[in-house]
């Protein structure tokens, strides 16, 4: 697999870069199959708009759209962009394919911004972030240690933040001054790499118009993620001052995680197999035996459960982005913990109970930190409290 170039590499390590996604991403993708044709295209349909006359820009169609069907409101545009999504929401292939980009970014924990012009909700779902970025008063819950997705067009969960015609536009940025002020605070101070934009998109040509008038020649050098390599996109991105990286946005996700997987910065897939597997086999373990049958018994349970919430920690932080040196914190207050317990009486089966329980905790951690793949001790010795690869009745 292609390599990302080393310049975006070494800004994405120092989490520098801002993923800016378009619809090509999720639900308008040409480079995936979906059953219905793009948005574009059904409301271009939808409000029969003259085929003799010159491409419209997309909001220039949606304005003509609500124009000319709806009588200058929005409320058929805005269920049609509705109905649209929903049919991606519902599990399935086309779910699959829409969020297909969203999940992988996900697992990239060096990308901690996100801005997009999509109207969906799958980057924020995939990242398990529950408020996005959408109007100014949402910013009072922005947290710089966390993830963060900018919506800058809205959110189709909002109908009314929906910004879609010429008029929207206009007055987006009037209506919410201090989520634009934040996007250009990122456009000066970080690496923004474009991914799912065509040369028709609006969205792109706007924003990128308003980096040169701002910053010029002193602006960060910007990239384009593009499949295609035409002769009118490349002399397009190169005219604009943007690097092309010619690769799927699937691709191009991929192929970050994959290096940051083979420079030890993120746990390759063998390690999480291995930990998935490991799980099952505490799970049987677990359901196997009746915890008061014996004291032997009940202390591997406690010890299990350890077990088994590190191992959805581990394997969730995973799907979701969790930097190593998270874990790592995580493993050393862990230990601290399990060391001020054993400086207590053990005789007291409530503390005894929590040292079994940590003691599962610390076990997962520690060799998910080192990678350590040989065979996970699954039993606690009650007695000498530690864990054990035989059961011990006690």
């Amino acid at each position: 697999m292609k390599e990302p170039p080393e310049e975006l590499y070494e800004d994405l390590l120092a989490q520098r870069v801002v993923i800016f996604a378009g619809a090509g991403t999720t639900t308008e993708s040409g480079s995936r199959t979906f059953s219905d044709p793009p948005f574009y295209e059904s409301i271009k349909e939808k409000c029969k708009y003259p085929k003799n006359a010159p491409e419209p820009s997309f909001p220039d169609l949606m304005q003509f759209f609500c124009d000319h069907v709806d009588g200058g409101q929005r409320n058929r545009l805005v269920s049609s962009a509705i109905d649209r999504i929903e049919t991606f929401a519902a599990p399935g292939d086309e779910n699959t394919f829409a969020t297909m980009f969203a999940y992988e970014l996900a697992k990239l924990p060096y990308v901690d911004r996100i801005v997009t012009t999509n109207w969906d909700p799958f980057l924020e779902q995939s990242m398990n972030i529950l408020v996005p970025m959408v109007e100014d008063r949402d910013l009072a819950f922005w947290h710089d240690a966390k993830r963060q997705v900018l919506k800058i067009h809205g959110c189709i969960t909002r109908p009314y933040t929906l910004v879609a015609t010429r008029d929207d536009y206009e007055a987006c940025i009037k209506r919410n001054p201090l989520v634009f002020n934040k996007l250009r605070d990122l456009m000066a101070s970080r690496t923004f790499v474009f991914v799912g934009y065509s040369l028709r998109d609006s969205d792109f040509r706007l924003i990128w118009a308003e980096i040169i008038q701002a910053l010029g020649q002193f602006r960060r050098l910007a990239y384009v993620v593009d499949p295609e390599e035409k002769d009118e996109k490349t002399e397009f991105w190169k005219t604009n001052g943007l690097r092309h990286i010619r690769m799927s946005d699937v691709a191009f996700v991929r192929s970050i995680h994959a290096k940051l997987v083979a420079d030890g910065y993120l746990p390759s897939e063998k390690l999480l197999n291995f930990f998935a597997a490991e799980r099952q086999r505490t799970v049987r373990a677990h359901l196997e035996r009746n915890q008061s049958e014996s004291e032997g018994a009940f202390a591997s349970a406690m010890y299990q459960d350890g077990l088994l919430h590190s191992f959805g920690h581990v394997l969730t932080g995973a799907s979701l982005g969790k930097q190593p040196e998270e874990l790592e914190r995580e493993l050393r207050n862990s230990e601290k913990h399990l060391h001020l317990l054993k400086r207590k009486k053990c005789s007291d089966i409530n503390v005894a109970i929590e040292i079994a329980y940590w003691s599962g905790r610390i076990e997962v951690l520690n060799r998910f930190c080192k990678g350590d793949t040989s065979q996970i001790p699954i039993y606690f010795h009650p007695n000498r409290l530690e864990p054990s690869k035989k059961y011990i009745r006690g």
